[in-house]
């Protein structure tokens, strides 16, 4: 017997100490649940209905609200920031996707936080910058996060210095970001305006950003995640974005949804149930969807998309818009739209690729739609002295005998 009960002692003593240090437990997570505090009879959320905000991504136009500006708690919508700066730093290359980031005791601290949303990352894991967007944006780790922060800035709290300096420059008023995943804290607030403004920032800057939030699931150290917004799962339109929880905040949800060129971002915040966020945000996308239409613009076909230019090696000098014209449009509405292209430079060369030399202007009897710079298609040198001399002269005595055109304009009919 006394055999028996040393050798289960030296048996568990093994066990325990075979445990890697910071280790935690690696239990399957579901889809998004909620867990609402045990005081009697509240409801998540603060008190009243919640904001909410409809977009049309392309031209930014904002074609619903209800107390859009109204400062709530941003719970794991903080990720969005955290998911916007890490994009750019892909972009300027200063880090890769295959950058690998090792966890440090702080960033598993904050995953492990009681009723913390996790990637289940552990102390000394070396992982990529790959796999943290995926964990950040499906799992909603807030360990992700904190090591997001930590390899963009140094720290938690200088990639926060970071955010805030961002979302000024972004025009984001409502918001102060206190954190880089969302956990509760004072002071920190947003707004459901600014984050339809910052997810617009981030699909029109990154359109890949799609990528890693429209998954289903998510798998890191053999866990598999759901993502926790329940509309890529029952709604074939909605490819991300994000959602966020917490009892002060109530249900979050910036929605991006895309249906035959028109793409949409549907933002709910404060709701008091997640089945009120899941249907408020339908509704957003289905009134969106139902009413309008976005139309591109053939202004080629309409204004001259070349300019005669003087004293260069070529004559015709080629113009574009940055991108497609589109104009968003009551469904049905066959208005004429006026378009007019002004040039604002003399046409003489040189010219430089990419260089504005006028304006597109796409308007109704009413309002100004879009406007948008008019660039130079290519390089346009300079002629040889003598080429170049007759060329100006040309250009002088023509503009004596003949009105130089410099505004053209035409109307166009939305073929609806």
């Amino acid at each position: 017997m006394r055999s028996t009960v040393y050798w289960v002692a030296i048996g568990l003593c093994l066990v325990t100490f075979s445990l890697p240090v910071g280790a935690g437990p690696r239990v399957p997570a579901g889809p998004e649940t909620t867990k609402v505090a045990p005081n009697s009879g509240h409801r998540p959320g603060p008190p009243g209905p919640p904001s909410t905000l409809l977009m049309e991504v392309s031209t930014g136009q904002v074609l619903e609200s209800a107390d859009p500006h109204r400062h709530l708690p941003p719970a794991s919508l903080d990720k969005l920031m955290t998911f916007y700066l890490t994009l750019d730093a892909l972009r300027s290359h200063r880090l890769a996707l295959t950058t690998e980031v090792t966890v440090s005791e702080t960033a598993w601290r904050i995953g492990r936080t009681k009723g913390s949303s996790r990637m289940f990352l552990n102390v000394g894991d070396t992982v990529t910058v790959e796999q943290l967007l995926y964990g950040l944006m499906i799992a909603s780790g807030n360990d992700a996060a904190e090591v997001l922060a930590e390899a963009l800035a140094g720290s938690g709290a200088q990639f926060v210095d970071e955010m805030n300096a961002t979302a000024a420059r972004l025009g984001m008023h409502d918001s102060h970001f206190v954190t880089s995943h969302g956990l509760p804290n004072p002071g920190e607030y947003t707004s459901a305006w600014d984050m339809g403004l910052l997810a617009r920032q981030i699909l029109v800057t990154f359109p890949e950003a799609i990528t890693y939030s429209s998954p289903h699931y998510e798998t890191y150290a053999g866990i598999r995640q759901a993502n926790w917004n329940n509309l890529v799962f029952r709604d074939p339109r909605v490819d991300g974005l994000k959602t966020g929880f917490t009892n002060e905040s109530g249900f979050h949800i910036v929605a991006s949804g895309r249906r035959e060129g028109l793409r949409l971002i549907a933002v709910v915040m404060g709701a008091h149930k997640l089945q009120e966020r899941t249907g408020i945000a339908e509704q957003l996308l289905n009134l969106g969807f139902a009413r309008y239409v976005l139309v591109t613009i053939p202004w080629q076909q309409i204004v001259p998309s070349a300019l005669t230019v003087y004293g260069g090696n070529a004559r015709q000098l080629g113009l574009e818009t940055p991108r497609a014209l589109e104009v968003l449009l009551p469904k049905g509405d066959r208005a004429p739209l006026t378009i007019s292209e002004e040039v604002s430079v003399a046409p003489v060369a040189p010219f430089r690729k990419g260089q504005q030399v006028g304006t597109l202007t796409i308007r109704t009897p009413t309002a100004v739609l879009v406007t948008s710079p008019l660039l130079a298609t290519t390089n346009v040198d300079r002629a040889r002295m003598f080429a170049r001399i007759w060329a100006m002269f040309r250009y002088s005595i023509g503009g004596v005998f003949h009105h130089r055109t410099a505004v053209w304009t035409g109307a166009f009919t939305p073929p609806q």
